[in-house]
């Protein structure tokens, strides 16, 4: 198979991402706090019409200007990798309670399948609706990611332990 056999490159995530970000974000504000000289060099390089993308560079300082991740998060599903999650975000789980780090999971539990209700009943989904479905999609994984590590630090296995009480346990048996 011909690595080259194609000229088109279909970057399904990565230009949904695109137009997500052009969509919820007000793109002179991000331009001009990202250093750009011109909010439209910005608006070009976010259109899928144009050729000009954006480099890492600046894909770093728009993500820094506005704290939307949802390139970052295209960009990582393309390539099969889980969506961004910022250190800010496991600051503020590891200063709540477990239960309410469950609590936010069946919060945004709640959220989608609200989104996938309305899917429903619309009988369709619209581009919209399927880029709240993946941003709840992506809050969940890393609601999950969250609650994960809090039971690893919260119950580490130790094999002494274990060996320990299945010991004793041996011992009272007899």
């Amino acid at each position: 198979m011909n690595m080259f056999a194609s000229d088109k490159y279909i970057q399904c995530h990565v230009d949904s991402a695109y137009r997500e970000f052009a969509a919820e974000e007000n793109i002179k504000e991000v331009a001009l706090a990202a250093g750009f000289q011109n909010p439209q060099i910005l608006r070009n390089k976010l259109s899928l019409k144009h050729t000009h993308r954006l480099t890492v560079y600046e894909l770093v300082k728009i993500v820094k200007a506005s704290g939307n991740r949802c390139i970052i998060d295209g960009i990582l599903l393309e390539v099969d990798c889980q969506p961004s999650q910022p250190y800010q975000d496991w600051q503020q789980a590891e200063s709540q309670s477990f239960e309410d780090c469950l609590s936010q999971t069946y919060v945004e539990l709640g959220t989608l399948s609200a989104i996938f209700s309305q899917v429903k009943q619309a009988r369709g989904l619209t581009i919209d609706k399927r880029h709240q479905m993946i941003k709840r999609l992506n809050v969940l994984i890393n609601e999950f990611r969250q609650l994960i590590q809090r039971v690893e630090d919260k119950c580490p296995i130790s094999p002494l332990v274990e060996m320990g009480s299945t010991h004793s346990r041996l011992k009272a048996a007899s």
